[in-house]
């Protein structure tokens, strides 16, 4: 897992975040999944200071997206837990 600072805006103010995911998409996907959150500006992270800007995400596209998913599909899709716990992508 990977650290991410995530500049934001909440409330019409800005604001940082900051998440652990394994991704920027998981990144994204975190602050997604905070109704607060109006806005993504800039993902950074801070292992090696690569900052992605983000220009004309709809959030609300997004969300709507993320709550049409059927999660039985989505859990369907690992054969076993073990797909999960052996994940190498950082080893």
């Amino acid at each position: 897992m990977d650290e991410y600072v995530i500049d934001v805006v909440i409330n019409g103010e800005a604001d940082s975040l900051k998440t652990w995911c394994s991704s920027v998409y998981s990144a994204v996907d975190s602050m997604v999944g905070i109704d607060m959150v109006e806005d993504i500006k800039t993902i950074t992270r801070t292992l090696d200071g690569k900052v992605w800007e983000v220009k004309d995400m709809d959030i609300d596209y997004l969300r709507n997206l993320k709550e049409n998913i059927d999660e039985s599909v989505l859990s369907g899709a690992f054969k076993t837990i073990e797909d999960l716990a052996y994940d190498s992508t950082h080893w």
